[in-house]
């Protein structure tokens, strides 16, 4: 077994086994061939690489994509991103033929290892509820729950009307981040923003992943006229069929009409992009952010849970 970083002639393998291996949430996202070929062609653009090696030897990375590789056959991969305080995890997966050999648990090592390497006291990922292997397997190697969430699903975003406006949801300004980080800091559990804490930095900012998607984004807030009280960003780009409604932000006294308002001028602004649905991801103990969704038309499509350990 060797652990390695992607490289371009994994391309092929990597793509089926995010087709094949992840049913569920390809079912809803539909990563487009086309669009995952697009992606490989900017990923390997020389100048790219010459800023992604620079910025690797100065471990400032933005991300790494491992393979765990036999006898030179791709047997799984792991994506590993860095938040402020975590190593995040995702793409963790290991071909059917190759299961219950320790290739999971040898990507999983090498995540943690580099997260702490990169000075993330935590590592945290997420799995499917009804991943119970998976679970088992991270719970066995010291992961904690830190919180449950709900991934919804819009079916029919052609079907979202712009609201009439009430004057108080407007399009996202800087300035806005700092307001909005204080509100997701007073509504998060502290165990939560602990391991993953909002910065205002983070707050309506392209990040890596978009720029790299090459995604559309815009976000609005709602603003009675005494600073942002709720948040949302959405993009769309074509890598993938649905487009993404990024988790709101909302103060515990903001009006229920305003954060539908806020969520449905999102929808709205997706719907004239002609996706062909639209994903969110929510905390489940945001009640008012889960009941805003369900009124604009999302449905619970399944659960996951966030889990978490040290980083060494």
């Amino acid at each position: 077994m060797r652990i390695r970083e992607f490289r371009r002639s994994d391309a092929t393998r990597f793509f089926a086994l995010l087709k094949s291996q992840f049913p569920e949430e390809e079912a809803i996202l539909g990563t487009r061939p086309e669009g995952y070929e697009r992606l490989m062609r900017r990923l390997y653009r020389p100048d790219l690489r010459l800023l992604l090696g620079l910025l690797a030897a100065f471990r400032r990375s933005p991300f790494h994509l491992y393979v765990a590789e036999e006898d030179g056959t791709v047997a799984g991969t792991t994506l590993l991103a860095f938040a402020q305080r975590a190593g995040f995890i995702s793409t963790v997966v290991v071909a059917p033929e190759y299961r219950r050999r320790g290739f999971a648990k040898a990507l999983l090592e090498r995540a943690h290892r580099e997260s702490s390497r990169r000075g993330r006291p935590y590592v945290a990922l997420r799995v499917l509820d009804a991943n119970a292997s998976a679970r088992a397997l991270y719970e066995g190697l010291g992961y904690r729950t830190l919180d449950h969430q709900m991934f919804m699903v819009h079916d029919a975003p052609s079907s979202i009307v712009a609201p009439v406006a009430s004057g108080s949801v407007r399009a996202f300004r800087r300035p806005d981040a700092e307001p909005l980080a204080g509100v997701a800091a007073s509504t998060t559990p502290a165990q939560v923003w602990d391991v993953l804490p909002v910065r205002a930095r983070e707050i309506g900012a392209s990040n890596w992943a978009d720029r790299l998607f090459e995604a559309e984004v815009a976000a609005w807030v709602v603003d009675r006229g005494q600073g942002a009280e709720g948040f949302v960003q959405a993009s769309v780009s074509s890598l993938t069929d649905a487009a993404h409604l990024g988790t709101p932000i909302v103060a515990g006294a903001l009006p229920a009409p305003l954060l539908q308002e806020l969520i449905a001028t999102a929808g709205a602004w997706l719907a004239a992009r002609r996706p062909s649905r639209i994903a969110t991801s929510v905390a489940e103990t945001s009640v008012a952010a889960v009941g805003a969704l369900r009124e604009v038309g999302f449905h619970d499509a399944f659960g996951h849970f966030t889990l978490y350990r040290p980083s060494s």
